[in-house]
C-alpha cells in the first residue's frame, strides 16, 4: 500500500471538460488520492483563451496550474488529446511532475489528412448534433439506454461552452497534427485503452507501448470513451500501477 500518495491531475480530451473524468476521479478519491481535474481551453465555462493552441501554450497551461495549486509531483492522467498534452508536459517539465504517467486512449498516430481537413467544419453544425454523432460512434456499450443517455448528456455539456470557434478549430488542428510519439517523455508510463477503440487500433496502441516501454492494459468491451464506459476498471488499473 502506498503511504504518501501523490496528487492526480486529470487532463480531458478534445471537446471534453472535467465532467468527462469525474467518474474516474471519484473512484481514485475513494482510494485515498487527492484529485484535480481542470477544464482545459478552449472548452469549459470559466476558461480563458490560450490565444494559440500548440505544445508551448498547452504545456504552459498545465505547468501554471500545477504551480498555482502548489501540487507536489502530480501524476498526469490524460485522455485522448489530453494524453498528448500530458506527454508533452512531462517531456517539457519533467521535474514538475511525477515519475509516473498515465495515458488513457492515447493518440498513437496522427489523424488521416482527409479527416483532419474536415475537423474545422464541425463548428458549422450544432454542438448537440455533432456531440450525438461522434459519441454514438465511439461508444461500444450501448445496451444500457439510461447509461448511454447520461453519457450523451455529459458529452453535450462538455462541448457546449468554449472560448471561440476560432480556438476550437485551432485546438482541433493541434489534435490532428500530433501524436504521443512526437514527445516520448522519459517516464514510467501506463497506457489504458479499450479493446474496441474505433479511433486508434489495438495494434497501433501496442506498438506505441513498445516504443515508450510502457505497461499496456486493454479493457474489454470498451472503446475510445473508456472514461465513461469503465471508470472503475480504469481506477483499479491506475491504483495498481501507482502502488506496485
Amino acid at each position: 500500500m502506498l503511504k504518501n500518495k501523490p496528487p492526480l491531475l486529470f487532463i480531458p480530451g478534445f471537446r471534453g471538460t472535467h465532467e468527462g473524468l469525474v467518474d474516474v476521479a471519484v473512484w481514485m478519491g475513494d482510494k485515498g488520492y487527492e484529485c484535480y481535474y481542470p477544464d482545459v481551453p478552449p472548452f469549459g465555462r470559466e476558461v480563458k483563451s490560450l490565444g494559440e493552441y500548440n505544445e508551448k501554450t498547452y504545456t504552459k497551461f498545465i505547468a501554471d496550474y500545477i504551480r498555482k495549486n502548489k501540487l507536489k509531483n502530480p501524476v498526469l492522467i490524460g485522455h485522448s488529446l489530453g494524453s498528448i498534452i500530458a506527454a508533452a508536459t512531462a517531456k517539457k517539465y519533467p521535474r514538475l511532475v511525477n515519475k509516473k504517467l498515465v495515458l488513457l486512449s492515447p493518440i498513437s498516430e496522427k489523424m488521416p489528412k482527409p479527416i483532419a481537413a474536415l475537423q474545422p467544419l464541425l463548428m458549422i453544425f450544432p454542438n448537440k448534433l455533432i456531440g450525438f454523432i461522434t459519441t454514438k460512434f465511439m461508444l461500444i456499450q450501448k445496451k444500457d439506454h439510461n447509461k448511454v443517455r447520461d453519457i450523451l448528456e455529459v458529452t453535450y455539456r462538455c462541448g457546449e461552452h468554449y472560448t471561440s470557434r476560432k480556438d476550437v478549430r485551432a485546438s482541433a488542428k493541434f489534435s490532428a497534427n500530433h501524436k504521443i510519439g512526437d514527445f516520448k517523455p522519459k517516464k514510467d508510463i501506463l497506457i489504458i485503452a479499450g479493446v474496441k477503440d474505433r479511433i486508434v487500433s489495438r495494434k497501433k496502441t501496442e506498438k506505441l507501448g513498445e516504443e515508450l516501454k510502457a505497461r499496456t492494459k486493454f479493457i474489454e468491451n470498451a472503446g475510445h470513451l473508456i472514461n465513461y464506459e469503465e471508470p472503475r476498471k480504469i481506477a483499479e488499473a491506475i491504483a495498481d500501477f501507482l502502488e506496485n
